[in-house]
């Protein structure tokens, strides 16, 4: 299952690369042609079709290669928590196939506020294609916990912790970019800090990165070859300080948002200044549990063993594999 995450993930990777690598020549043509002195004209390009093909490529990242990738992970460390096989197995194979389509499709949430991008394409690609991810995503989410329940009693570990707060996050990510690609939400919600907090940095920040920190937490004693953690009781402040921080930030970026403040806008005073100074503290949240985090992994294997990851090893690569 994680294999064909990994393979279904990175087919959107590569269409991404090129739709970003062609958007970019084409900035760098017109750049370089402004520099010779020749202005090219603008109208040559059809701006809706380059916003089209733009926001194609780039949702490719957003709605396929990085629910794909999560997904996969979520399996991944599903089997090795539990040591059981998946739930549902061939269901989260279909699952992750229909992901990959979806995600080519679902493009047009982002231009669903313009006024130029065809009706039909804001009704079925902004708003029908995209409510479908709340199935594929919601059976990931399903799977992976049926996969759980089916060992319990489980100990609460680090990396499990770190799993349920990637899920977490999903669950509360997916269902705000799901209420935002709504033809009537959508033109309220879009141009303002909704979008970065409740949906992108949930998303991100809880939803992705808790997921990744499950797979390092659990992969550090094999890669160190046994090395225990320094602290277990940093490793559970940096969970809290984590999730704590990384939802708080979203919520009240997206209680801003709410109100109107926009997006890539500075506002130095003013009514939403009380929401930005707590998603400030939320978010020093998240520095503090990343510094413990660090100070944690670097105690555990050492300075020297910190100086010895850039030093050639002395031993034979088949000492090092764990037992």
């Amino acid at each position: 299952m994680p294999v064909a995450a990994i393979a279904r993930g990175t087919v959107d990777t590569l269409l991404n690369s090129i739709v970003i690598l062609g958007t970019g020549i084409l900035i760098l043509v017109y750049m370089i042609a402004e520099l010779l002195g020749k202005s090219l004209k603008y109208s040559a390009i059809d701006a809706l079709l380059y916003k089209n093909f733009f926001w194609w490529g780039l949702d490719l990242v957003a709605d396929g290669l990085v629910l794909c990738y999560v997904a996969g992970t979520w399996y991944l460390m599903a089997m090795l928590i539990t040591g059981k096989k998946l739930f549902m197995q061939n269901i989260a194979r279909a699952a992750l196939l229909v992901e990959l389509v979806v995600s080519w499709t679902v493009w047009s949430h982002h231009l669903m506020s313009d006024q130029a991008q065809p009706a039909l394409l804001k009704i079925v690609s902004g708003e029908m294609v995209t409510a479908f991810e709340m199935i594929t995503q919601g059976l990931a989410f399903f799977i992976t916990l049926a996969t759980l329940w089916s060992a319990r009693p489980l100990k609460m570990t680090t990396p499990l912790k770190f799993l349920l707060g990637g899920l977490t996050g999903f669950a509360l990510a997916v269902p705000a970019g799901i209420i935002q690609a709504d033809l009537g939400l959508n033109r309220i919600l879009h141009n303002t800090q909704w979008i970065v907090g409740p949906h992108v940095h949930v998303a991100i920040l809880v939803g992705l990165t808790m997921t990744l920190y499950s797979a390092i937490y659990f992969l550090f004693p094999i890669l160190t070859n046994g090395a225990k953690l320094f602290s277990e009781k940093l490793a559970n402040f940096h969970f809290w300080a984590h999730l704590l921080g990384g939802i708080g930030m979203g919520a009240f970026m997206g209680m801003a948002g709410l109100r109107g403040m926009l997006r890539r806008t500075i506002y130095y005073e003013g009514e939403y200044q009380i929401f930005m100074i707590l998603a400030a503290l939320a978010g020093s949240l998240l520095l503090l549990g990343f510094l413990a985090f660090f100070f944690n992994i670097v105690m555990s294997v050492g300075i020297k063993g910190v100086i010895g990851i850039f030093s050639p090893s002395k031993n034979k690569t088949k000492d090092l594999l764990p037992a």
